[in-house]
């Protein structure tokens, strides 16, 4: 008995599956069935593709905060600016960065509440850095 190869029997199981639900939801005269399968192959593949793209582990984020600003500051080795999307609620800043090495996602819980506009990011050697201003009325006065 010839042994099928990994690839193989997948493409088996996906037509079996994809046969059972035509037959279960009846024949096909009733209604029409397009179906369309797409399967990518990629020459180098890990067994977990996540495990290429998503970053698991916690990047350390060092929060900084001032009078009128707070400071989040973290290490995004690979990245440029443009790689990177920055989301902000008020309370909480989203990070977005993705390059074709690595895909990294993190919600950061501020200290206070800030301004949703006027972010400023710098991502320089690595390093990104954001500032966000803290509203007028909840800055801390100065001595």
């Amino acid at each position: 008995m010839k042994k099928t190869n990994d690839f193989e029997e997948f493409l088996n199981m996906l037509e079996e599956a994809v046969n059972k639900i035509v037959d279960e939801n009846g024949p096909s005269e009733k209604r029409p069935v397009n179906i369309s399968i797409n399967i990518n192959i990629y020459p180098v593949m890990a067994v977990n593709p996540d495990a290429i793209f998503v970053r698991k582990q916690k990047i350390p984020v060092d929060i900084l905060e001032t009078g009128d600003k707070i400071h989040a500051v973290l290490p995004l080795p690979g990245m440029n600016m443009e790689n990177i999307r920055i989301n902000c609620t008020g309370r909480s800043l989203e990070i977005i960065a993705v390059n074709p090495q690595m895909m990294f996602q993190e919600m950061i819980e501020l200290p206070s509440k800030v301004n949703r506009t006027g972010i400023v990011a710098i991502c320089k050697e690595g390093i990104l850095e954001v500032v966000l201003n803290k509203p007028k009325n909840d800055r801390k006065k100065r001595m």
